[in-house]
């Protein structure tokens, strides 16, 4: 087989070539493909074709995500450029860890139509992807690099912006349509969603309901091979509502609200099953926003609040026999608001000015019991009356275009935290359309990340804690053909982080507490393309990522690897073809290198590094439309029925297959 090295550098090559391809044939335009330069709002919350903005964005728009309909929105990321989500190939319900660009999870923020979402209970305030489906998306921004300075904490490498569907776009008003969409597959999973939209002179909504099941797999294997171990199934319900009233010809209303939740089967640990340990994740969010329009820009003001709950139930009705946990509950839960309000200027032909201030509060409540063979225990309970925080944030951003095909962004933020106190972060990001075919870019930003409420309140916690603070580099070069459908892109990322949060082992109660590390430094090279030409549709990403921390113990620098779970090399191809105007088909290749992981071994009572082997995986898809009311799709991921691990001890997705119907009215 051809050496990892060989297949990234020959992918590399036929990236290029097929830029090439697409820039030597350009269409006519009576011909073209929908065009590539797709329009971005999360670089800078403006609008902005992508070849206009020196930030690396990547836009997942509605056709695609249409053609990924079967899939997870972890498994959608996952292959996206400088992700790896460690949980998108588990059963249904696995825990999704974010790493984009090889930062640690908890450093890439997630928004929900343009609103900071995470779990404030949680150890690294992660948004659970799981809460959301394909369904619900109607778009996805990627913003790679530090930014802090438009979206403060969290965003250390990155953003990922999710829009939820809303009213109808389509040409003239619809006051009224109907959407449907069914699909079954292995494992016996199930997902229905139904949904009420449209649009009028003033008015644009859109309802959409969401049922998600299945029958699961073991989470845990088996590595004997005859234990029994059951399936870990799973049941979700999803409800989201969005709504646009247009009061007058230059102030709109917006309101959302968005209540999800599901249960699923967990195991005990690696290769330890479990039949009655039971999980149950809730999210609901209510925002609401305002945006006036005038002659030379806009105001916008937002408001969100959301809700989380989560439960873990073990009542052992069926105990393993190395289990010593006989019963046990803990519930996390937490109360999130967010409120803000920014202004762009435009400066006529010199550009615009982004001014805003935004406000985040947080509490959580927890508690945990368990009883084993030495009796109950029960940790001392947290009170959203004492773990809270609040964070206000000043920032300010100006683009200027002093002349054709050159930009330069210079932005400052200032942050002011209830506890820690004040952060200052910072961009500069020049870049340069030549012949407005090739985009040169430098971004060089600052990031930082908060300490959790759980870091900081829990048996664990520590007040004392300071916000991790980082320094990022990207430069570039993107190539663009005339016709715009074609893309390619080469980025240089270099980021270290200070003060990291870590979690330190102690042999003594309570066993552990969080502090400040020294250094952790990941950097890479990351290539990205994609194209359109004639019938042919093709993107492509890979990935070389080097990380490491650096720490003094006992008097001497130490450095040692810090990429667990995440590869060294990564690589995602998709080629689609239109056969004839009714029927699409596509192929998608992951092929993920070895990776190390960290294992605690209950037979020596200590925690071993093992190597997770390299993978790759194919998977196929085909969609027809029968009318143009009526879409069938089916596709067959890890169609080799590849087995290998993305976390030590827990099984991944074998072949699997899944058919489908979209519905419209």
């Amino acid at each position: 087989m051809m050496s990892k090295i060989s297949t990234l550098l020959s992918a590399a090559l036929a990236v290029s070539s097929l830029s090439a391809l697409a820039q030597e044939n350009p269409q006519p335009a009576s011909s073209r493909p929908v065009q590539l330069d797709a329009v971005t709002v999360t670089a800078n919350k403006t609008e902005q074709k992508l070849s206009q903005t020196g930030k690396v964005v990547t836009v997942l728009s509605d056709s695609v995500l249409q053609r990924y309909a079967t899939q997870t929105v972890s498994e959608l990321l996952s292959r996206q450029a400088g992700l790896q989500i460690v949980g998108s190939n588990g059963p249904l319900g696995t825990n999704p860890d974010i790493y984009l660009r090889g930062a640690s999870s908890g450093n890439t923020l997630i928004l929900l139509d343009g609103l900071p979402v995470y779990d404030p209970s949680g150890t690294s305030n992660t948004f659970d992807l799981n809460l959301l489906t394909v369904g619900e998306c109607d778009r996805i921004e990627i913003l790679r690099g530090a930014q802090s300075t438009s979206y403060g904490s969290d965003a250390v490498a990155g953003v990922i912006n999710i829009f939820t569907k809303r009213g109808s776009n389509a040409a003239g008003n619809k006051p009224f349509g109907v959407n449907a969409s069914l699909n079954y597959g292995t494992y016996k999973t199930f997902r229905g969603t139904v949904g009420v939209n449209g649009q009028t002179s003033r008015l644009s909504y859109n309802v959409q309901y969401t049922r998600l099941s299945s029958a699961g797999f073991s989470a845990a294997t088996d590595r004997i091979g005859t234990q029994n171990f059951d399936n870990d199934g799973y049941k979700q319900n999803a409800l989201v509502a969005n709504l646009t009233l247009q009061l007058s010809s230059r102030l709109s209303w917006k309101l959302q609200g968005l209540t999800t939740g599901y249960t699923a089967d967990i195991d005990n640990g690696a290769f330890a099953d479990e039949k009655d340990y039971t999980y149950k994740n809730t999210f609901k969010r209510f925002a609401t926003g305002f945006e006036y329009k005038h002659a030379h820009g806009r105001l916008m003001l937002n408001y969100g609040i959301s809700d989380s709950r989560r439960t873990y139930k073990n009542d052992s009705t069926s105990v393993e026999a190395n289990a010593s946990e006989r019963y046990s509950y803990q519930e996390y839960g937490g109360v999130t608001h967010f409120l803000e309000a920014y202004h762009n200027l435009k400066l006529g032909s010199w550009g615009e000015i982004l001014t805003g201030v935004d406000y985040r509060f947080s509490n959580t409540d927890q508690s945990y019991l368990s009883i084993s063979q030495y009796g109950p225990y029960q940790s001392p309970p947290i009170g959203a009356d004492t773990a809270r925080i609040g964070q206000l944030g000043i920032y300010a951003t100006g683009i200027l275009t002093p002349y054709r095909g050159l930009s330069v962004e210079l932005g400052g933020r200032y942050s002011r935290n209830s506890l820690y106190g004040n952060v200052f972060t910072y961009s500069f990001n020049p870049s340069y359309l030549v012949s407005d075919r090739i985009k040169l870019f430098v971004n060089l930003s600052s990031g930082f990340r908060a300490p959790t409420l759980y870091q900081l309140f829990s048996p664990y916690g520590n007040k004392a804690l300071r916000p991790e603070y980082s320094w990022s580099t990207e430069a570039g070069v993107q190539l663009f053909t005339r016709s715009r459908n074609a893309w390619v892109r080469a980025v240089y990322f270099d980021r270290q982080i200070k003060d990291v949060l870590f979690f330190e082992s102690l042999n003594t109660a309570p066993y552990g507490r969080y502090i400040n590390f020294d250094r952790q430094h990941d950097h890479g090279v990351e290539l990205e393309a994609q194209a359109e030409v004639n019938k042919l549709t093709f993107t492509g990403n890979v990935l070389f990522l080097t990380g490491a921390v650096k720490t003094n113990t006992a008097g001497r620098d130490t450095t040692y690897n810090n990429l667990f779970r995440r590869p060294k090399t990564q690589l995602n191809l998709s080629v689609g073809y239109r056969v004839v105007p009714t029927l699409f088909v596509s192929a998608t290749l992951r092929s993920i290198g070895d990776r190390t992981d960290r294992f605690f071994n209950n037979e020596t009572f200590r925690t071993d590094n093992v190597t997770l082997a390299a993978y790759t995986t194919i998977d196929l898809y085909v969609e027809g439309k029968i009318t143009p009311q009526l879409r069938l799709y089916a596709d067959v991921r890890n169609l080799f029925d590849q087995t290998y691990y993305d976390i030590y001890g827990y099984n991944t997705r074998r072949r699997n297959a899944t058919v489908g119907l979209r519905f419209t009215l």
